[in-house]
């Protein structure tokens, strides 16, 4: 299992460009190189809408059971010597900075995909604001709005406005497609449709590699044999569920506790671990989803994946961007080449710049509906 397929089991309510977004796109891109514009960080005017939906909380809470593990005796994971000094050097500076805390922490995940409405494709965008409390007698709580979009080029916007620039859209669905997916989009760049919501989930992340409350991510140990002692223990909860991947195809899943809230030096560790892993990559400096400058890095090899039952397999691969003053794991986006005009992004889930501790809970916006 590889990241672009850890992603898209993710995020079942952003779903994945369909073979003809893709040939539209690059056909576009290689006829007149128009490059797909990915998300400004620092332009507010043409930022995607505010989108969410508490379908991707519950995906969060089915990846632990749809992604992982069981093992009696697994062998020793298959590392080589260090290769990649960019993360050799990320993590030296990473151990020597102080330790955050909070009395809660925030999490703010915004997701976008490329999807077809038929004549033009949309970039949408769906936000997610989870906080959880150091406290376990509190509840997290939960900020949800609805989806939206904008045209994904301005080749996009020029046929979106020839249909009549209209204000909602319905996606081109399939017959397989689950009924939330195919739900009418909003053109728009301000959020809409906010809830709050309290509940009684304490776990954090995305769940791929366990389910892990702020607890558990404090008692990780930070030195290599007491993190690969706990990553076996992870690996034995996937196989438990029913799959049966090895333990060194599961060893790369260490990657996202990057996105999490853990100490310095367990970060550090982690990215050492990483750069000996033998299908670690680290591509430079680069622009991230949402616009920030990060470390590019992969830690599974890239390979061809069909996007749907029966479709042909392109030639997607994925990227995790670090932050290169924290090693967090900013984000972690798929694309397919694009020919001369630029590879075409397609799928992305990111933690927006308001992710991180807090010290007083977060009271609901009046814009909010409360349930």
């Amino acid at each position: 299992m590889d990241e672009l397929e850890l992603l898209a089991r993710a995020l079942p309510d952003a779903p994945p460009p369909s073979t003809e977004v893709v040939a539209r796109a690059r056909a576009r891109l290689a006829a007149d190189g128009v490059r797909t514009r990915r998300v400004p960080g620092r332009s507010r005017a043409r930022l995607w809408g505010w989108a969410l939906s508490s379908a991707v909380a519950t995906a969060a809470m089915v990846i632990a059971v749809t992604l992982v593990a069981n093992l009696a005796s697994a062998p020793a994971p298959v590392l080589v010597q260090p290769r990649n000094n960019e993360l050799l050097d990320l993590a030296a500076r990473v151990e020597r900075l102080p330790e955050g805390r909070g009395a809660y922490w925030r999490e703010v995940i915004i997701t976008g995909g490329r999807i077809s409405a038929g004549g033009y494709d949309l970039l949408t965008r769906q936000r997610i604001e989870r906080t959880a409390p150091l406290d376990t007698t509190e509840k997290f709580m939960l900020r949800t709005s609805a989806q939206a979009a904008l045209p994904a080029s301005a080749a996009d916007e020029r046929a979106w406005r020839a249909a009549g620039a209209p204000t909602r859209v319905k996606p081109r669905c399939t017959k397989d497609n689950p009924a939330d997916e195919c739900r009418p989009i909003q053109i728009t760049d301000q959020p809409r449709g906010c809830e709050w919501r309290d509940g009684n989930d304490a776990q954090v992340g995305d769940h791929s590699l366990a389910d892990l409350t702020l607890a558990d991510l404090a008692a990780i140990p930070a030195d290599r044999n007491g993190l690969l002692a706990k990553l076996r223990d992870y690996h034995r909860i996937w196989q438990d569920r029913g799959f049966k991947q090895p333990f060194e195809e599961f060893l790369p899943l260490a990657g996202n506790l990057l996105s999490m809230p853990i100490r310095p030096q367990l970060r550090a560790a982690i990215l050492r671990l990483l750069a000996e892993l033998p299908d670690t990559k680290v591509y430079g400096t680069a622009t991230d989803p949402l616009g920030r400058k990060a470390l590019s890095v992969t830690f599974t090899r890239d390979r061809e994946q069909p996007r749907s039952p029966g479709s042909k397999p392109l030639p997607a691969y994925t990227r995790t961007f670090l932050d290169m003053e924290t090693g967090a794991a900013l984000a972690r986006a798929s694309y397919v080449p694009g020919g001369s005009g630029g590879d075409v992004l397609t799928h992305y889930i990111a933690q927006a710049p308001e992710t991180g501790w807090i010290t007083s809970r977060p009271t609901p916006p009046k814009s909010c509906k409360v349930r």
